[in-house]
């Protein structure tokens, strides 16, 4: 959900600064979005992603179509419910027992890394403690509210259902119009591939999105080793990090870290060590 709540933070500052007094404003200067589902619309083509990998034949490829279809289709009536539920079918195992359709068509038992057909074997269970300790408690104004994990009860995710499958891209545009913002994809990822993230971007209607279908496209070293490829056009940066899936600072933390740098200083893609 961070192509959603990055997007809704970074536009909820913003909208406060523009009514607060001078020393009240927070120094918002940016954002980044790591594969982020922030636009369904444009982002649900995986059927023909999936064919060009090798991952599922032209049979296949045309049944994907037809689940894409129906979710288009009640993603335009804004039922948003729907449109959910089709997404369970389409590629949302972990809500299915009978698996979803990418889970039977290729066997895999993950979405996040086409190089891994199984779990990495990350255990959220570290996670879930680290979130619960007392000074992250405070750190993150949680108080004493109830933590729900994800191995149970996914009430996080019902509650935010009718938002996962609505589009943020106005808010997006309007971002652009006064921040920097980088839009950041790993190579190897399904659940949000890179291929989907550029058709939302490039039916994005922002100031600059005639130079950014234009702009010349960088390779991004890191210590000379090619991290991935990036486009800039105004405020806006679009990264491909090479070898990394849906979790991009686990797969390559060296060059998210550069990544985030870059964006926090100001340095452009273009120039390279």
């Amino acid at each position: 959900m961070g192509g959603k709540y990055v997007p809704a933070l970074t536009h909820r500052i913003h909208k406060m600064n523009e009514h607060a007094a001078e020393n009240e404003k927070i120094n918002l200067k940016g954002m980044a979005i790591g594969n982020g589902l922030s636009d369904p619309l444009h982002q649900l083509k995986y059927g023909d992603y999936l064919f060009q990998l090798g991952l599922i034949d032209a049979n296949g490829r045309d049944l994907f179509h037809e689940y894409e279809k129906r979710g288009v289709d009640a993603i335009n009536k804004r039922d948003f419910n729907a449109a959910f539920d089709i997404f369970d079918e389409l590629i949302n195992m972990d809500q299915l027992p009978s698996g979803s359709l990418f889970k039977n068509l290729t066997g895999f038992e993950t979405y996040f890394n086409y190089l891994k057909s199984t779990d990495s074997g990350i255990d959220d269970n570290n996670m879930g403690k680290f979130l619960q300790r007392a000074d992250v408690r405070k750190a993150i104004h949680v108080g004493n509210c109830t933590f729900h994990d994800t191995s149970g009860e996914n009430k996080v995710e019902e509650h935010l259902k009718l938002d996962v499958m609505d589009t943020v891209a106005p808010w997006v545009s309007e971002i652009l119009a006064e921040y920097r913002v980088c839009i950041y994809n790993g190579q190897l990822d399904v659940i949000v591939a890179y291929p989907l993230t550029v058709n939302y971007l490039s039916q994005l209607k922002f100031k600059d999105r005639e130079a950014y279908l234009k702009a010349p496209r960088y390779v991004w070293r890191v210590d000379k080793d090619i991290a991935g490829y990036a486009k800039e056009a105004g405020n806006l940066v679009e990264v491909m990090v090479r070898n990394a899936g849906h979790m991009v600072p686990a797969d390559q933390p060296k060059w998210a870290m550069d990544l985030i740098t870059r964006l926090t200083s100001g340095k452009s893609f273009a120039v390279n060590p």
